[in-house]
């Protein structure tokens, strides 16, 4: 599988302060929640430990954004900013979902082909 989308792309984008970088969040933000089993979306959690969408420390407020975002099309300032707060190494809590991106990059890449 191609690397269309790398740890360090994936943070360059989210981090640009822009609208392209809210609507990068807002877009992964529903790639993840897609990849929650149904109960997950309907619960906010994560129970099914597959390696798919977010992880239980973020489930919750991952899937309340996602909502958010299918609903509205735009985040809040404070939901941008929670997913793009670095973490002790420096990276944004988003960027651990970077193969997941990549994942999704190139199933659509395939999709157009």
């Amino acid at each position: 599988m191609a690397k269309l989308v790398t740890r360090e792309s994936f943070t360059a984008l989210v981090q640009r302060g822009d609208e392209v970088a809210m609507h990068a969040v807002g877009r992964a933000m529903v790639h993840l929640f897609n990849r929650q089993t149904e109960y997950e979306k309907n619960v906010n959690t994560t129970n099914v430990h597959n390696q798919r969408g977010f992880t239980p420390a973020d489930a919750h407020t991952g899937c309340i954004t996602a909502k958010y975002y299918i609903k509205h099309r735009m985040l809040q300032e404070w939901q941008v900013e929670r997913w793009i707060k670095p973490n002790d190494k420096g990276v944004p809590r988003i960027a651990k979902y970077w193969a997941q991106m990549n994942e999704e990059a190139n199933r659509k890449k395939e999709a157009a082909q």
